[in-house]
């Protein structure tokens, strides 16, 4: 159970945490290319200090997911739209690309992706009717993927 103390200062921060992704994604022009453009919803990392933080910062991720794909709709294949979570929270983000005079290779490949995961947390929050989980086994950790189905 949380203090009232606390709950008052991380409802404060995750409230500045979507004002920041709020701004990130009003500030990119939807018709110009993007190289891995990216905002992370728990810039602080405070979703990795308790369960309950760590599962706020998987719904802002994904419900900025969404905000990208619904800003960026129009572009059709274009433009790809997906999410990563890991295990610092910090390292969560929100990824927009699309062919660009970087060289950044597009479509972005998920090589080493296995569509398909399930995590209990993970899945209670994103729609598996308009999304898909996959997952990349590192030496460390591991990423998971979160996109729209196809």
């Amino acid at each position: 159970m949380m203090d009232r103390r606390y709950k008052k200062r991380i409802d404060r921060y995750w409230s500045k945490m979507e004002k920041l992704c709020e701004r990130a994604l009003s500030d990119i022009d939807t018709d110009s290319w993007f190289d891995l453009w990216h905002t992370h919803p728990d810039w602080n990392g405070k979703g990795n200090a308790r369960p309950e933080n760590r599962r706020k910062s998987i719904e802002l991720t994904y419900k900025y997911l969404k905000k990208a794909e619904t800003l960026t709709e129009y572009r059709g294949k274009e433009l790809q739209c997906f999410a990563i979570l890991t295990i610092d929270t910090m390292d969560h983000s929100v990824y927009i690309h699309s062919q660009n005079p970087n060289g950044s290779e597009f479509p972005f490949k998920y090589d080493g992706v296995h569509w398909g995961y399930f995590d209990a947390e993970i899945n209670s929050i994103v729609n598996s009717d308009t999304h898909e989980i996959g997952i990349i086994y590192g030496e460390v950790d591991e990423t998971v993927f979160i996109r729209k189905k196809a």
